[in-house]
C-alpha cells in the first residue's frame, strides 16, 4: 500500500492578525530579562529611556495581556499556522530573524499580522517559516521571521514550498575580533517568562523532563537577547537607533545560571557575525547568526 502524502503548498500564504500592546513596564521587564542594567533601558525617568530593539520578539506570545497567559497564549492561537504534518513528535523554536523598520514608541496598541511563507524538509523533520509584521495606522515597526522545526515530520509533498529565509552564516576562518562572557542568573527564565512566553518547559521540572531535558531550560529568545545586548554595547555605541536586524539559529539549549560566551567577527557593511557558546559545557547554543548595524557604529 502506497503512503498517503500530505500536500503542503495549500498552506503557503495563510494569514491572520491579532492585536498586541505593551507599556513602559513591559519594556523594563524585558530589558531586565535579557540582562540589561543600563538606566536608559530599566528606569522610566531616565532622560534617555528607550526600548531595547529586540523587545517586539515577545509580542506574539503576550498579545494584549497584562497578566499571566496560558501556553499557547490567545495571541499564539490566533496567528498560528503550523500545518498538520504526520510524524511530528515535538515542535522546537528553530531560528529567528528580526528587523527594525521604525523605532518603537514607549507604549502603544498595534496589529500583528502573521503569514506562513515557507515549508521545507530539513533532516528528520520540517522547517516551517512564518513572517510577522507589527504596525499601526502610522507605521510598520518590525518584521520578524520565525522558523519552527517540526521534529519527525514526514510524508509531505513537495519537499519545499514557498520561500525560505533561513541562511547559513558560518563564522570567518580567523579568530574572533572580540569575545565577551555573560553569566545568566539561576532564575533567568523565571524573569524572562514574565514578558509573555509562559511555556512550562522553562520553569516546571516535570514538563522539562517529559520533553527530554534534565531540568528547565532557558528560552532561546532570551539567549538571543543577551547576545544582541552584548553586540550593541560593543559595536553599536549601545544606541538602539543603530540596530537594524538580528538573525540566529538555536543549536542547543542553555540552562539558567550558565555562562554565555559571545564571539564576534566584524565584517564589511556594518555586519557582526556572532556565535554563542556555553562556557561550562563548551557547546555552541546559537549559530548561523549575524547582527546588522547602521552607519555610525564602531565597526
Amino acid at each position: 500500500m502506497s503512503k498517503q502524502l500530505t500536500p503542503i503548498s495549500e498552506h503557503i500564504g495563510k494569514t491572520s492578525s491579532t492585536k498586541v500592546s505593551y507599556n513602559t513596564r513591559d519594556l523594563i521587564l524585558y530589558a531586565i530579562g535579557i540582562g540589561c542594567d543600563e538606566l536608559k533601558y530599566v528606569y522610566e525617568n531616565d532622560s534617555e529611556f528607550t526600548s531595547f530593539p529586540t523587545y517586539p520578539i515577545v509580542l506574539n506570545f503576550k498579545g494584549t495581556a497584562n497578566s499571566v497567559v496560558g501556553f499557547p497564549s490567545d495571541a499564539m492561537l490566533a496567528t498560528g499556522h503550523l500545518p498538520p504534518l504526520s510524524g511530528t513528535r515535538v515542535i522546537l523554536d528553530g531560528e529567528r530573524y528580526l528587523e527594525v523598520i521604525t523605532p518603537l514608541p514607549a507604549e502603544g496598541d498595534f496589529t500583528l499580522k502573521s503569514t506562513l511563507v515557507g515549508i521545507s524538509k530539513r533532516g528528520q523533520g520540517a522547517l516551517v517559516e512564518t513572517e510577522t509584521v507589527i504596525y499601526d495606522d502610522k507605521f510598520t515597526y518590525v518584521k520578524i521571521v520565525s522558523g519552527a522545526f517540526l521534529v519527525g515530520a514526514k510524508d509531505f509533498v513537495p519537499d519545499k514550498a514557498g520561500t525560505s529565509h533561513s541562511l547559513n552564516v558560518p563564522p570567518p576562518n580567523r579568530p574572533p575580533d572580540a569575545v565577551e562572557e555573560v553569566r545568566t542568573l539561576p532564575n533567568q527564565a523565571h524573569i524572562y517568562r514574565l514578558s509573555g512566553d509562559y511555556n512550562p518547559l522553562h520553569i516546571d521540572p516535570s514538563m522539562a523532563q517529559a520533553s527530554g531535558f534534565k531540568k528547565p531550560i532557558l528560552h532561546g529568545l532570551c539567549t538571543l537577547g543577551h547576545a544582541a545586548h552584548v553586540i550593541l554595547r560593543k559595536y553599536g555605541n549601545n544606541d538602539p537607533v543603530l540596530f537594524k536586524s538580528i538573525r540566529g539559529r538555536f543549536a542547543k539549549p542553555v540552562e539558567p545560571g550558565e555562562t554565555l560566551v559571545v564571539s564576534m567577527w566584524k565584517e564589511e557593511g556594518n555586519k557582526v557575525i556572532f556565535e554563542v557558546k556555553v562556557k561550562e559545557r563548551n557547546v555552541v547554543v546559537v549559530n548561523n547568526s549575524v547582527v546588522q548595524l547602521k552607519a555610525n557604529s564602531r565597526l
